[in-house]
């Protein structure tokens, strides 16, 4: 029965945040169980969402592809159902292979799938296409444009020694007064897809180092960066290209005309090797993976799909904590969109039972219940 607790600020009786989680998880499971269109060729967008322990998540998002929105907008969470939520305590090609033939009972085969570049993911997309030849797919581009960059930075002696006197000069100011002048951390994992940032903070602090009369501040931290100054400018031209394709591709997907609709908005790219190279990569991603069919677009980004799992991670809070638990269904219900009606008949057809079987059946015991039981003799 659902409970309905005072609220000081409210005049009226609110449910208990135990009735919301019930319902959340109710609308959650419904939207992975309910039958989905099989007549229309879909998109599915697959990635893995991680948390402590051994456990991860298989996520398959998806949309029939006529209601993808090219040429208005990306995609929006509205836009897409909950195809599959699959708990993999190892991941490999085989597994999830066998995943994706599993998910087809869902949708039919898909015309399309879009993942990133990890090596399980890969490897399964591709012996699943083996089977299913009208299957594509679109490694996100996202991903694509930073693995671009790090070949041709990487291994530059320039930019890794522009990292490393970032990384020292905020060693100098942490602790200080002047921390406020910090540069932004490089992230430990998928560095080049948040490159911007250092480039951005690089360029402004030499605009003041630049000016008639240098600031005080940035030249006793950073005067360094004038040796940069024609470096940032190729990095920033570089980072540009990558920039330029992955936001024209997010909003009208891949098409014959992608090539030539780039090259006109690049404009010139100049003889520099490393911004060709960059350049030529890019090329080849838009050749190798643009439909051949007139009038057919694909999806490219995984965009959304990642920013389901932030919208996840912020739901659960201190639970992230725990590992996987059964609020993992919640992905369901911050997806897609409902009407009142839809949303009372998802609620009659799941009662909370099908969930707590779902919850032990799939997932099994959690973190926190074993914890509990690690613990259970100092309570005596």
């Amino acid at each position: 029965m659902t409970q309905f607790v005072k609220h000081e600020f409210a005049a009226f009786d609110v449910p208990c945040f135990s009735a919301i989680r019930s319902w959340l998880l109710r609308v959650g499971h419904y939207a992975l169980t309910k039958p989905l269109d099989k007549l229309t060729p879909w998109v599915w967008l697959a990635d893995h969402t991680i948390q402590i322990g051994v456990q991860k998540v298989l996520v398959i998002l998806g949309c029939p592809i006529s209601q993808v929105p090219f040429g208005e907008r990306a995609l929006q969470l509205t836009d897409l159902q909950l195809v599959a939520l699959v708990p993999m305590e190892k991941s490999n090609g085989t597994l999830v292979e066998a995943e994706l033939k599993q998910a087809v009972e869902r949708t039919g085969c898909p015309r399309l799938i879009v993942s990133d570049q990890g090596s399980d993911l890969k490897k399964g997309i591709t012996d699943f296409q083996d089977r299913n030849a009208r299957t594509a797919y679109v490694p996100d581009v996202a991903h694509y444009g930073a693995n671009q960059l790090e070949h041709a930075w990487a291994d530059q002696p320039r930019w890794q020694q522009f990292i490393k006197e970032l990384q020292n000069t905020s060693a100098k100011v942490r602790q200080t007064k002047s921390a406020y002048l910090l540069a932004p951390r490089m992230r430990a994992k998928a560095r080049f897809m948040n490159v911007a940032v250092q480039l951005r903070f690089a360029r402004r602090v030499l605009k003041l180092l630049l000016r008639d009369i240098p600031h005080a501040k940035a030249t006793e931290y950073y005067g360094w960066l004038k040796d940069y100054q024609d470096d940032l400018a190729v990095w920033e031209r570089e980072h540009s290209l990558v920039k330029t394709m992955i936001e024209m591709v997010r909003i009208d997907g891949l098409h014959t005309a992608t090539g030539l609709a780039l090259e006109q908005a690049w404009g010139e790219i100049g003889t520099r090797e490393s911004t060709v190279r960059v350049a030529d990569g890019l090329r080849e991603y838009v050749t190798k993976h643009q439909p051949t069919e007139p009038g057919e677009r694909f999806v490219a980004s995984t965009e959304i799909l990642e920013s389901s799992f932030g919208k996840f991670k912020r739901i659960e809070g201190q639970q992230s904590q725990d590992g996987v638990t059964g609020l993992v269904l919640t992905m369901g219900a911050m997806v897609g969109s409902c009407t009142d009606a839809e949303l009372k008949d998802a609620l009659e057809k799941t009662p909370e039972k099908k969930v707590d079987n779902w919850i032990a059946n799939v997932l099994g015991k959690s973190m926190q219940w074993f914890r509990r039981q690690f613990f259970a003799e100092t309570k005596a």
